[in-house]
């Protein structure tokens, strides 16, 4: 496909658009509730493409995480429709507006989803962007391509049957890279990339269109003097828990040094009975070596050098582990906490322990993250239950404050963010 023909195909996406946001909210519902019927209906021939995909991957040397991620349980499938259904019966935020002169939702037009692994987020993608008048075009890697053309093909044939435009979710075609559709500004708004940290780094450097960074992982905990160290190991074990992905995974702490002096070697070795593998600032690794004594495996995976020294470096601070390493630092107090969280956390989940309000206030009014939890689990869901005040929380994923091209906090990706305002002013003058 010529560059051309490119932009002619994503030029097909926004005319989409501009009829898919004249439709009605219950026509787009009703439309929702259709495809997950159809998925539904057609979910074994989904999971033997995804088979299709596994099989081919595993002989593509492809990473054992993205195989993970690849992997389309019956439950994963059957969590993904019952965020259709739920989007179905949420207030459509394009109602949303404030006064005479004031803001109005509007949709953003043609977003584009490039991500590893993860098939069935890209049928919650699209179904968030038809909830609001967007359209879609899916970009998924090679490794799961099968699987992504089984729910495009479902997603397309409800489309032509409900008469809506084709073009609203489409795949992009084979041959075409990456990085000559994330550069099409013409006609693409948004593009949102997810997948292990390289690759959504990559993505977001190349695009020249806005990009929405989904984050994963490197959230940190600071313990405060006055927080309680078994409900960090609470919070930290259940922000793991994501299936397939750990989307607030904390896995770095931050301790006071108070703690040294109650129970923090007991505690970080509690962690190693639950399976995580420690690592630590020098003085974490120095004060961990009197809880050594017969089990010198414990050296290793505290990761010292040949010099005794912990390993010290961006790559432990700054970077998503993804895996069952856990990293611990000490500081004096909560300022020297607060900056080294805002060196080098991935800003989208950080977390607060403590009982004091002033603590509390000082970190939440001065740590850049778009989320904070303070004395709360920070577990992601991705599909939250509509409860009886009717309200649920579907989202793809989580956003750091560092998104370029951002002017807010960017926090939860869901229906909202992928809509836009526009002002509206009216004169009270008349001829």
């Amino acid at each position: 496909m010529s560059p051309e023909d490119l932009t002619g195909f994503i030029y097909k996406s926004h005319a989409a658009a501009l009829q898919l946001v004249q439709i009605s909210t219950r026509e787009r519902d009703n439309l929702l509730l259709e495809i997950a019927n159809n998925v539904k209906k057609h979910k074994n021939a989904i999971l033997e493409a995804n088979t299709l995909d596994l099989e081919a991957s595993r002989d593509m040397a492809v990473p054992d995480l993205v195989l993970e991620w690849l992997k389309l349980t019956p439950e994963r499938l059957n969590n993904a429709i019952e965020c259709l259904n739920q989007l179905a019966n949420l207030p459509d935020p394009l109602t949303l507006h404030v006064g005479i002169n004031g803001y109005q939702r509007v949709p953003l037009g043609v977003v584009a989803f490039v991500y590893e692994g993860f098939p069935q987020l890209g049928l919650i993608a699209s179904a968030m962007c038809l909830k609001v008048g967007n359209t879609i075009i899916l970009k998924g890697g090679g490794e799961g391509t099968h699987t992504q053309e089984a729910i495009a093909a479902i997603i397309k044939d409800v489309l032509v049957a409900r008469n809506f435009p084709e073009a609203c979710v489409s795949s992009v075609p084979t041959g075409i890279a990456l990085k000559e559709l994330i550069v099409q500004e013409k006609y693409l708004r948004l593009v949102i990339p997810y997948g292990r940290p390289s690759f959504v780094q990559q993505v977001s450097k190349q695009a020249t269109v806005s990009a929405l960074p989904i984050s994963m992982g490197n959230c940190y905990l600071y313990l405060s003097a006055s927080g309680k160290l078994d409900f960090a190991k609470e919070i930290i074990l259940n922000s793991r828990k994501g299936d397939p992905d750990a989307v607030n995974a904390i896995d770095k702490v931050v301790v006071h040094r108070s703690w040294c002096d109650r129970g923090l070697g007991e505690w970080i070795c509690r962690l190693k009975k639950q399976g995580l593998v420690v690592r630590g600032c020098a003085e974490t690794t120095a004060y961990f070596r009197q809880f050594l004594e017969d089990n010198d495996t414990l050296i290793a995976e505290m990761h010292l050098d040949a010099n005794a020294q912990a390993i010290y470096s961006e790559d432990i601070w700054g970077q998503a582990y993804l895996d069952e390493t856990i990293a611990i630092k000490i500081v004096d107090d909560m300022e020297e906490a607060i900056a080294w969280i805002n060196q080098y956390s991935s800003g989208h989940a950080d977390v607060l322990l403590t009982d004091s309000l002033s603590e509390r206030d000082r970190f939440v009014s001065r740590i850049n993250s778009s989320t904070i939890f303070v004395n709360a689990h920070s577990r992601f869901s991705r599909c939250s239950k509509l409860g009886d005040s009717g309200n649920a929380k579907i989202a793809l994923g989580m956003s750091s404050l560092k998104t370029r091209g951002a002017s807010r906090y960017p926090g939860v990706i869901d229906i909202y963010a992928l809509t836009t305002t526009k002002q509206v002013l009216t004169s009270s003058w008349s001829q």
